[in-house]
């Protein structure tokens, strides 16, 4: 399938807002290889979800956002696989519960600013993750004096256990078992940092002082970066350990 990212190294991100005067960052330029398409009504984001592949989409939920989240999952639907974010007012853990379940993916809340678009760019740009984990693979063959069985047998063993490790977090988290969840963290993010992995020790180190300082109320969103993260690296598995043999 066509991916515009493909298209001149661009990340395309479809931004739907609900028409807003103060909302500046609807005349952003396009930078750093992103693209935005701008909708502020319900019928243009809908021909635009049905007519044209996103690597991303932010859907403001004034615009009847469930009804949108609707069209792009539907069968048939080009951009069914395609993130999809819900931007709102204000969330809590139940509604972010009932916006996964509805289709989405995240939430981001308002305002959009040209600081948190970048962060959320970033964080579902999977080539970023790639570039990121080419980069680890470079700094921990250093630190390893270029011992390439050694830094392979590493990143092997780390993707055998990852799925284990933030399947453990996500049930403690769930049950309400906050020690278990940041014992399971703090294991992942050890070897996280052994591999160089700043992008996978990033959020597990935030979600690990939440958890310290019983921020309760903010784990599920630190948890929801971590494996998306994790998900995306994952997804790179092959492309990174034939990096490492060609290395």
């Amino acid at each position: 399938m066509f991916n515009p990212s493909d298209e001149h190294g661009q990340f395309v991100t479809l931004l739907a807002h609900d028409s807003c005067p103060a909302l500046q960052v609807l005349q952003l330029p396009d930078i750093n290889g992103n693209r935005f398409v701008k909708t502020s009504t319900q019928h243009e984001t809908s021909t635009a979800i049905a007519s044209k592949l996103f690597n991303l989409i932010i859907i403001d939920l004034n615009l009847n956002g469930f009804g949108l989240v609707s069209v792009a999952k539907s069968t048939g639907c080009i951009n069914y696989d395609t993130p999809i974010i819900a931007l709102l007012d204000k969330v809590d853990a139940s509604q972010r519960r009932y916006l996964v379940a509805a289709g989405f993916d995240d939430c981001l809340l308002k305002p959009l600013t040209a600081d948190n678009l970048d962060e959320v760019i970033k964080l579902w740009r999977g080539n970023d993750v790639l570039a990121s984990s080419f980069n680890a693979t470079q700094i921990l063959l250093a630190k390893c004096k270029n011992n390439h069985d050694l830094v392979l047998a590493l990143y092997k063993r780390f993707f055998e256990e990852l799925p284990l490790q933030i399947s453990c977090i996500e049930e403690a988290l769930k049950a309400g078992q906050y020690n278990l969840a940041f014992d399971a963290t703090h294991k992942l993010n050890g070897a996280a940092i052994i591999c160089c992995l700043r992008h996978i020790e990033e959020p597990a180190t935030a979600l690990e002082k939440c958890l310290i300082q019983k921020k309760h109320d903010l784990t599920e969103g630190y948890f929801s970066i971590l494996q998306q993260r994790i998900n995306t690296f994952i997804n790179h598995r092959q492309s990174i350990l034939d990096y490492l043999d060609k290395c």
